[in-house]
């Protein structure tokens, strides 16, 4: 398959410390990429870097086979939207007008022809048609979160790069964003996604990348990267793995001490 994103020897530097060593990826249209791992293991550094917001220190990124910094931050807009963790709005701008924004690539363009049907159906795909009328300010946290979705929806790009998008959200919700992502994803777009839950990794992700201090320590299907010995290495928890009705893969973490000894994991 065809990279539409390609990262290459990827290493950043933030505050004297290396958060990124060395990472390689490559995403085709078609597939989903989730990446995992601890906190402060460099997916959302990882996710910025891809999206073309942060340079790295070494290495280089590919939008669609051209370096990602020749291409005009416009011409990125209308090619890869991105759903970061902050999605804080500060006006009462009410919801219908905060997805409505995700439009704004595609003015003085044919597409903008699309405007008032592209915002319709981002509001359906988020499921905030019932507060479409009420500002942002007023909305609980999970809400909010669901606005910001519809928001990056509403761009129709072919390549959607979300950072935490179910990190507030109920069962229902989380299923519900990751469907409408695995949807666009199907009919010939890309996304990278970054998600704590491996459960939600395995149902829905092509491709998972598992990093761990910055490297990238592991990457391909969900059966290959999802092994028990090494979720519990690199999470420092007892990490289980099996097989679930229809196919899927249930990931479970044991309960356990604070002072009891990971097995397999250096005190």
């Amino acid at each position: 398959m065809t990279a539409v994103l390609r990262a290459r020897g990827i290493s950043v530097d933030v505050a004297g410390r290396r958060v990124l060593d060395g990472v390689d990826l490559d995403v085709a249209a078609g597939e989903m990429v989730v990446l995992v791992g601890p906190n402060g293991a460099g997916k959302s550094t990882l996710l910025s870097v891809l999206a073309g917001d942060r340079v790295p220190a070494a290495g280089s990124i590919e939008l669609d086979g051209a370096v990602m910094a020749s291409r005009p931050v416009a011409d990125r807009a209308r090619r890869r939207s991105v759903l970061t963790q902050s999605n804080e709005v500060s006006f009462p701008f009410v919801v219908r007008d905060v997805v409505r924004m995700g439009r704004a690539p595609w003015r003085r363009h044919p597409e903008a022809t699309r405007d008032d049907a592209a915002v319709a159906e981002a509001l359906a795909a988020g499921e905030v048609q019932a507060f479409a009328d009420r500002p942002v300010t007023g909305l609980s946290g999970g809400e909010r979160a669901r606005a910001a979705f519809a928001r990056a929806y509403a761009q129709e790009c072919a390549i959607a790069l979300l950072d935490e998008p179910t990190a507030s959200l109920d069962i229902r919700h989380q299923h519900r964003v990751l469907a409408r992502t695995r949807e666009r994803v199907d009919a010939g777009g890309a996304a990278v996604v970054v998600l704590h839950d491996l459960g939600l990794a395995a149902a829905y992700a092509d491709r998972i990348a598992l990093l761990e201090d910055g490297r990238l320590v592991a990457a391909g299907s969900p059966r290959e990267v999802l092994d028990p010995a090494v979720l519990t290495r690199v999470y420092r928890h007892p990490i289980d793995v099996v097989d679930g009705p229809r196919g899927t893969l249930l990931v479970v973490a044991a309960p356990a001490s604070p002072l009891s000894p990971t097995p397999g994991v250096p005190a």
